[in-house]
C-alpha cells in the first residue's frame, strides 16, 4: 500500500514540473521598468 502511495505521489511530482516548465519564466527587470514608467507616466499626468 505504501508503494503505491509513494508512486502516486511521484507521479505528480513529475507532472507537476513538467507543468510548471512549460510556464514562461517572468522576467523581474522588465517589469520593474513597467512599473517605473507606470509611476513616471501617473506622476507626469498630474
Amino acid at each position: 500500500m505504501q508503494f503505491i502511495i509513494i508512486l502516486l505521489l511521484l507521479i505528480i511530482i513529475v507532472l507537476l514540473l513538467d507543468i510548471s516548465s512549460r510556464i514562461p519564466r517572468r522576467d523581474y527587470v522588465k517589469e520593474a521598468m513597467q512599473r517605473d514608467q507606470d509611476q513616471r507616466d501617473q506622476f507626469r499626468n498630474n
